[in-house]
């Protein structure tokens, strides 16, 4: 447009001959006259207006083509980007269809070569993305290395496992971390982010992610779903996460190129080496992030990733928590009728009015802790055995507590109160090694019980009966009172000595 306006100038104000303006332009003779035969179609005068600029100009002389009315069809670009996308789909293919379509219709079709034109000044116009500059201290962008590194048996040399490769990145200074992990599994990527943030000596305001299943259980581009643990990690240190897009690599791409820097500079340079353990390959690893970390940057020499860190991104970083984070397991659990919720192959009370309740709870190696509404209801330390009953007496209804409450010392208090007979007798019950403690304790309380039906004289001489002659069952002491036996004396009589003692054995006086 500049030269057009120039050619303009020079014929309209000066004079100038056509094959003089093109020697002034270093153009073709014959390209000045399109120029002044354009300007006469279009009845362009000179000057031009003052509005009007180089795209209005451009406008006017060439203006666009409208195919729908020169009778040609207009190809579906957007349909065709996303067929092509599809395994088996070719750009022919769908040319084929598209002319197809214009020979049902009153349109014309465009050629093959035409039609792959068109599409390709499409794409190019589209497939555009947007330049993203990054504040020191604000973003941490986080993915897994594509490369696997082997692990060795050190007893039989063979292959154990293959490390995962950690890769984190600062937005602003590109200050690379790494960590070889067992796997991707939760425990693995909480323990990558609190060394991570270990080396950083700090954390920026966001940690951007992949959408690895243990850091985001759902991945959505405006509103994704981050895994609890990974989330409540990330409020321990007092950073939001944000993950990035999925399938959009452009979101990550300072991490997607310091995973090419840690497979290229480090895990390829280890390559020969053989490793037996996580710890002998990090420790390897980190000998060569930090030459990786200080290599001077090509275009900007004595400047690198860590000179930037230093002077751009430390200065901006929140600091580490007191505590090193503490991961926890969460999950979901409705309480069923007896109060408890299985956690660990280990049942653990809670309030028994949140019965048939969907809980939330977390647990680690040392604590169980329950949640209802956001709100604690219950902690336990954790049991290490399984098939464990953890029970807070507190967690039980009243009925509940009173009869886990008994026991063999509780009912000698209470019987005492009742009076001598009574206490003696249920000493008696309870030294019975007949008997499995639970039904002594059973029997026992049945018959300091009886105080709700009977004055506490009739039991006490029923006790007492009871005792002369060996009756230590509940049922005895009922047939005692019920007959009315209680109110009759004992007769004196000489203890008899049997060869042995025992609760059945009532001996020649119980007949009397």
């Amino acid at each position: 447009m500049r030269k057009i306006r120039e050619a303009f100038r020079l014929k309209f104000e000066f004079k100038h001959s056509n094959a003089a303006i093109a020697r002034a332009l270093s153009i073709g003779e014959t390209t000045v006259e399109e120029y002044l035969a354009r300007a006469k179609r279009r009845n362009i005068s000179w000057p031009l207006p003052e509005d009007m600029d180089n795209a209005q100009l451009e406008l006017t002389l060439y203006p666009a083509k409208d195919n729908s009315k020169e009778g040609y069809l207009k190809p579906e670009f957007e349909f065709i980007d996303k067929e092509l996308k599809r395994k088996g789909v070719t750009l022919r293919l769908l040319w084929e269809e598209y002319f197809d379509r214009a020979s049902c219709s009153s349109y014309y079709g465009y050629g093959y070569s035409t039609f792959c034109s068109l599409y390709k000044e499409w794409k190019a116009s589209s497939d555009v993305w947007m330049m993203q500059s990054h504040k020191g201290g604000e973003n941490t962008f986080i993915d897994y290395a594509g490369l696997e590194f082997p692990i060795f048996d050190p007893a039989t040399g063979k292959e154990a496992f293959s490390a995962n490769i950690f890769v984190s990145a600062l937005g602003a200074s590109n200050y690379i971390f790494c960590l070889a992990t067992k796997s991707q599994c939760k425990e693995d990527w909480i323990e990558a982010h609190i060394k991570m943030s270990q080396f950083y000596e700090g954390v920026t305001e966001c940690w951007v992610p992949d959408n690895l299943k243990s850091g985001v259980t759902r991945a959505d581009r405006y509103e994704p779903v981050v895994n609890q643990t990974y989330l409540e990690c990330a409020h321990h240190y007092g950073v939001a996460v944000v993950p990035a897009r999925s399938r959009k690599p452009k979101d990550k791409s300072l991490v997607e190129g310091a995973v090419y820097m840690v497979e290229t500079h480090i895990l390829a340079a280890l390559r020969d080496r053989k490793f037996f353990s996580l710890e002998e390959l990090n420790t390897a690893m980190q000998e060569l992030l930090v030459l990786a970390n200080h290599k001077p940057f090509q275009k900007t020499p004595g400047s690198s990733r860590y000179s930037l860190y230093l002077e751009c991104e430390k200065p901006h970083l929140k600091p580490l928590p007191d505590t090193r984070y503490e991961l926890f397991c969460w999950g979901k659990k409705s309480v069923g009728a007896n109060y408890h919720i299985l956690v660990e192959h280990s049942q653990y009370s809670v309030p028994y009015t949140l019965v048939k309740k969907t809980v939330e709870f977390r647990y680690n190696e040392r604590t169980v802790e329950v949640f209802y509404m956001g709100k604690a209801v219950a902690i336990h330390a954790k049991a290490h055995e399984q098939d464990s009953i953890v029970t807070n007496p507190h967690h039980r209804p009243e009925k509940h507590q009173e009869q886990a409450q008994i026991l063999p010392e509780t009912i000698k208090k209470t019987a005492e109160q009742v009076g001598a007979p009574t206490l003696q007798w249920v000493e008696g019950v309870l030294a019975d090694l007949s008997l499995h403690p639970k039904q002594r304790i059973n029997i026992a309380l049945c018959v300091v019980r009886l105080t709700k039906k009977y004055p506490i004289e009739r039991l006490n001489a029923a006790c007492a009966r009871g005792v002369r002659y060996g009756i230590y069952r509940a049922r005895g002491i009922k047939d005692i009172l019920a007959k009315g036996l209680d109110k009759k004396p004992l007769p004196l009589v000489n203890t008899v000595i049997l060869p042995q003692q025992h609760s059945n054995i009532r001996g020649s006086v119980y007949y009397t």
